[in-house]
């Protein structure tokens, strides 16, 4: 059997990007929760507040809220989005703003929190948004419509919730879809201590080989 490897400075530049590489695949890029094809859409005829409730499979960082944007050409009026536990508690909320100031990743415009909320594992959350004629609200039921799902988060049958009223509240009426997909999220894991670690390394190894070029 024969072994071979890579001396000297290259080599330990070689590793920290190796690790470095590694270390930053763990640490993605924040992605929306979900996406669907061939849902519904209806002008809301009066102020209601439209979500679903889903489960967090896996600890993750809330980053950013979002609204639909039907036509992708920016939205009638700002939107208030809100994340709640099951007992009606808001955790996170941010106001998706009329026009296209909102940032535009996919079907929906987000707007970045101030700072990440932290989903935790195995336990239910509701993402709701209110919305108002013009902009309108997303619904639909599997199948026909298909929801595409990032496996950091699930989302079981008839999960959509709506209210009624003037301001963004928690939604507890159930209307027989499975989804309002008005609101929506971008998500992150959290990553392991030991990605932490991997990341460390890697740039103290580029630190050491820089530091003996310099030498």
């Amino acid at each position: 059997m024969r072994y071979s490897f890579i001396a000297g400075s290259k080599g330990r530049a070689m590793l920290a990007l190796a690790m470095l590489c590694g270390a930053s695949h763990a640490l993605a890029l924040d992605t929306p929760a979900y996406s669907v094809t061939g849902s519904g859409f209806l002008g809301s005829d009066r102020p209601v507040t439209a979500g679903f409730k889903f489960t967090a499979e896996a600890a993750s960082n809330l980053t950013a809220l979002g609204y639909h944007d039907e036509g992708l050409d920016g939205l009638f009026n700002a939107h208030d989005v809100g994340l709640y536990d099951l007992s009606g508690t808001l955790l996170a909320t941010a106001t998706v703003p009329d026009g296209t100031a909102g940032d535009l990743i996919g079907e929906y415009r987000y707007v970045t929190l101030g700072s990440a909320y932290t989903l935790t594992a195995g336990t239910e959350y509701v993402l709701a948004a209110h919305t108002t004629a013009g902009d309108g609200y997303r619904f639909g039921t599997v199948p026909p419509i298909t929801l595409t799902v990032d496996p950091l988060i699930s989302i079981g049958d008839n999960a959509s919730l709506y209210s009624y009223g003037p301001t963004l509240a928690f939604p507890t009426a159930f209307a027989g879809y499975d989804i309002y997909a008005t609101p929506n999220m971008l998500l992150s894991p959290v990553p392991e201590p030991e990605t932490y670690a991997l990341l460390l390394v890697g740039l103290g190894l580029i630190g050491f080989t820089l530091r003996n070029k310099k030498a």
